[in-house]
């Protein structure tokens, strides 16, 4: 069985599993891991590396927590929805700050947190983390990430990652 076909033996698992259609099962070179499960355009649930797919048993656990975690969603979404509008006022700060920047933002509760900036042509695209315990001090090491990477992107003449920060 091929990549594509393991990712889709994991939805159609987890559809039976939780009598749920609205959930997505995706691969890609995600930020630790290459595997999600999320409810259709929100932000993932479940996340693991598809080097799992050689280990039943951790497969087996990775799917028991999906489907305690997607049996919960609608208290799951409603969690998610509340910590994004904690974060919001800061991100509005942020887009004030950096008006002429595409900005981009998750919410997390983790002990890592990133930014990061790329240049697509000429648009300056910065993506981060935001989560709602950030304390003044926070934000301004962010503003610190973002200032640096914008002054680095419009430099530059091609479309380069020019870095990545995790802390």
């Amino acid at each position: 069985m091929d990549y594509e076909q393991w990712l889709g033996e994991l939805k159609r698992t987890l559809e039976k599993r939780t009598g749920r259609s609205d959930m997505e099962v995706t691969g890609g070179p995600y930020r630790g891991y290459d595997v999600r499960v999320s409810h259709k355009g929100c932000h993932p649930l479940v996340d693991f590396y598809s080097a799992m797919r050689w280990d039943p048993a951790r497969v087996r656990a990775a799917l028991d927590y999906a489907v305690s975690m997607v049996k919960d969603w609608e208290a799951t979404l409603a969690a998610r929805e509340k910590e994004m509008q904690v974060v919001r006022p800061h991100f509005e700060l942020l887009q004030t700050m950096f008006p002429d920047l595409e900005l981009h933002y998750t919410v997390q509760y983790g002990e890592t947190h990133f930014v990061r900036a790329e240049k697509e042509r000429s648009k300056i695209i910065v993506s981060f983390d935001l989560w709602p315990a950030m304390k003044e001090k926070d934000i301004e090491r962010l503003v610190e990430y973002i200032r640096e990477y914008a002054a680095e992107m419009a430099k530059a003449s091609d479309s380069a990652l020019a870095g990545a920060d995790y802390w």
